[in-house]
């Protein structure tokens, strides 16, 4: 398997502002074309052509034009906006080019204009929205299209000679958040007959083997050992074996957990889901995917932030030997599940992980990612992913750097009156609410009970599982929550003295 399928394919040249002759993207803002830098840079003959037809194009958001003097595209951008709808305008320029073939282009960055953005921070986001826009999944077709798969081979952004170094060093980091936000959607892709988890471990162990990071790897045998039931019931209907995987830095200061919902493919296990939705669940592991690619992006951007990474493998398939309703599994806290679904498996392997990692280090914040149900998906659409903490000033932070990020986040509570609703009736707590309502909270409160009363991160990323039309991606996985956890390190001298 072609393990580096995430990574970027364009040249980005940083250079100083002149004149060029290469194909120009020209922004436009307001439909002044005199306060664009890349119109100033323009030969005059070509710069005579565009005043003389734009009148003739103002009705069109963005269009291509080939002419004796140059080549251009002109793109209209909306002035105040905020920054999801920025990356999403980036995307589209993009795309707009990519579907046009035009595989090198020139940009002027100063040309790109909003709020207080740093033009090295517009750097960054530039260069990875059109990595990520760049990014198809096509490992598995036989043979290409006769024109082959078309991809930008190389963008120069001009900048003020006096910013190159700066800048350069901008696109360097907007390329490793390209990249690992692609290494989230590429594993999340793969068919789960490709990815199970003992390939998982191995792709693991390949991709961490060239940084400072110690890997555990727990096997059956080893869960065993330690009273893992809850990953050992959700696997034993499969005959993958499952694992929980420990990945550690050896930075100093308050602990930060990542733990990703590593189920590699969901049948629903004796529960078994429809069959219009089951072929999605080989995306039911970008939680895993997600905290892999984040504790990578840590490393690669050399961060100081000390984490741990727990990472819960198994498969949920039915047999003989499946886990049934009613059953009851032992967790590594000693803390009893009855089973009321056997479709609501991920909250309970996740319940071994956070009592591994309660068990056996001391974290400050526990921060779960996982496609945990689809009533967060009844409750916001595919637009924002579900969010929930155990402290208004978590989420106050948390929402704000989702802003920041492009990985939206709208919070729900995790309030106290939902316990009654997981109340075992055998047991210390059910995997599923006694009410066919509030879906999303019973799944967040199940693990909040695990995790208390560690400072807890919730983020329930099911509704941007699969990309939609609106964020101009390719079909397939999004690679949600990434660019949020780059963030998060960036700013985490914000919150940490509240840990």
């Amino acid at each position: 398997m072609n393990l580096n399928f995430y990574k970027n394919k364009i040249t980005f040249k940083v250079l100083p502002e002149s004149k060029t002759k290469n194909f120009v993207v020209i922004i436009c803002y307001d439909e002044k074309l005199d306060k664009s830098t890349s119109f100033a840079f323009l030969n005059s003959d070509l710069k005579n052509f565009i005043k003389n037809t734009f009148p003739n194009f103002k009705k069109h958001d963005k269009y291509i034009c080939y002419t004796p003097f140059g080549n251009f595209a002109f793109i209209k951008f909306k002035k105040q906006q905020n920054l999801y709808n920025f990356y999403i305008e980036l995307r589209k320029l993009f795309k707009f080019l990519k579907d046009n073939k035009i595989s090198e282009f020139t940009l002027y960055l100063s040309d790109f204009q909003l709020n207080d953005l740093s033009l090295s921070k517009l750097a960054e986001v530039v260069v990875f929205n059109f990595i990520i826009t760049d990014f198809d999944f096509t490992r598995y077709y036989k043979t290409p299209p006769k024109e082959g798969w078309f991809n930008v081979k190389e963008v120069e952004i001009m900048v003020n000679k006096k910013q190159i170094n700066e800048i350069k060093r901008a696109v360097k980091k907007g390329i490793i958040i390209g990249e690992e936000i692609n290494r989230a959607r590429f594993l999340s892709s793969l068919p789960g007959g490709d990815l199970t988890p003992a390939k998982f471990v191995e792709i693991i162990k390949e991709y961490i083997k060239d940084l400072d990071l110690k890997i555990t790897i727990l096997d059956e045998n080893k869960l065993k050992k330690i009273n893992a039931g809850g990953i050992l019931g959700v696997s034993r209907g499969s005959k993958e074996k499952p694992y929980l995987i420990i990945l550690e830095n050896k930075e100093k200061g308050k602990e930060i957990h990542l733990i990703g919902k590593g189920i590699t493919f969901d049948s629903g296990g004796l529960q078994i889901k429809p069959q219009d939705y089951m072929n999605e669940m080989h995306l039911d592991m970008s939680g895993a995917a997600t905290v892999l690619a984040s504790s990578i992006l840590i490393r690669r951007l050399e961060y100081k932030t000390n984490f741990k990474t727990l990472i819960p493998l198994a498969e949920n398939m039915p047999s003989g030997e499946s886990y049934r309703p009613g059953d009851i599994l032992k967790t590594i806290s000693g803390k009893t599940i009855e089973v009321g679904s056997t479709d609501a498996e991920g909250r309970i392997i996740l319940a071994d992980a956070i009592d591994y990692s309660k068990k056996f280090f001391k974290p400050s914040l526990i921060i779960e990612f996982s496609t945990l149900t689809g009533a967060s998906m009844i409750a916001l659409g595919n637009k924002a992913s579900a969010l929930f903490t155990n402290k208004k000033e978590l989420q106050d932070f948390i929402m704000k750097i989702s802003e920041i990020s492009g990985d939206l986040l709208w919070p729900l509570p995790l309030w106290d009156l939902y316990k009654k609703d997981i109340e075992g009736n055998f047991a210390d707590i059910l995997n599923i609410g006694k009410s066919k309502y509030g879906g999303a909270i019973h799944g967040a409160y199940f693990l909040w009970e695990f995790a208390k009363p560690v400072n807890f991160i919730h983020i329930d990323m099911a509704p941007k599982m699969i990309s939609s039309e609106e964020d101009s991606l390719t079909k397939g996985a999004t690679g949600f929550g990434v660019n949020l956890m780059k963030e998060f390190c960036e700013n985490f001298q914000e919150i940490e003295n509240i840990l």
